[in-house]
């Protein structure tokens, strides 16, 4: 590939260990800030076509809220944006549809509650349908603190919490067929927040699930998953995120270069 990589929304240090990826195999790359794409679509188009009409630009990559670039790439004629449509990728993101999905395929899940009246015991998990990273998952630890959420959210995930750990999967599926994936286990935080101490895994079958709801709505590219592991051995489904993961550092480390094979499994 000749040209630059445009990692557009680095925010964090997932588009940094991004761009080092493909620094490594000698790709030109620009770390492109600026306003967000979810927040301000008009300011994140506007500075990305600035940066595009300098020329010389082979692809680009988001880092954060994939959609909205998806919903324009035609304005970016000849440039790789390696992001299947809009559509597929709020299926995964939104975790109400993603959870249904995978309800549909019959993969464990944690209890779902549709009101307090049900809880007998706290804490419980509390998602918003949409966010990033720790600001849309909580735990209230009472029925009082969950009904101050609700106030704030019309279609939570409300969940039984389960005391374990999480698993997660990075994956890429590609368009000829080929499926890519690695796992790892997050060992901090236990409460909220993200986690930044990870070990990798060996998690065949949790990377088949993967590939099972991707080949479901034949989603291609990358995409990140979440499970959640009891004490007592049982794993459940919690979310998926179709985009580079915060691990993507310990992806990399196992020997998987999904930057890499990104830019060079994909024809969209």
């Amino acid at each position: 590939m000749t040209g630059r990589v445009i990692v557009i929304n680095p925010c964090g240090k997932t588009g940094e260990v991004v761009a080092d990826s493909l620094r490594r195999h000698s790709l030109d790359v620009t770390l492109l800030t600026g306003p967000s794409a979810r927040k301000d679509e008009p300011g994140f188009l506007r500075e990305l076509h600035k940066e595009v009409d300098k020329g010389d630009v082979a692809a680009i990559i988001p880092i954060f809220f994939p959609e909205v670039l998806s919903a324009h790439k035609n304005e970016f004629p000849g440039i790789l944006i390696p992001l299947d449509s809009p559509e597929k990728i709020k299926l995964l993101d939104n975790k109400s549809s993603a959870c249904a999905l995978a309800a549909e395929l019959g993969i464990p899940q944690p209890r779902f509650f549709t009101s307090p009246d049900e809880i007998e015991t706290y804490p419980v998990v509390f998602k918003r349908p949409l966010g990033q990273g720790g600001d849309s998952v909580y735990f209230p630890k009472n029925r009082r603190a969950l009904e101050n959420l609700l106030k704030t959210e019309s279609h939570p995930v409300v969940q039984e919490y389960i005391e374990g750990e999480n698993v997660c999967v990075d994956t890429l599926r590609c368009p000829d067929g080929g499926f890519y994936a690695a796992a790892y286990r997050v060992l901090e935080p236990k409460g909220k927040g993200v986690s930044t101490l990870r070990a990798p895994a060996d998690e065949p079958e949790l990377s088949a699930i993967c590939g099972k709801m991707l080949e479901h709505i034949d989603y291609h590219g990358i995409c990140g998953f979440d499970f959640r592991r009891s004490i007592t051995g049982e794993t459940y489904f919690l979310e998926a995120n179709p985009r580079f993961s915060g691990g993507l550092e310990t992806t990399l480390a196992s020997g998987l270069d999904l930057p890499w094979l990104l830019l060079h499994t994909q024809r969209f």
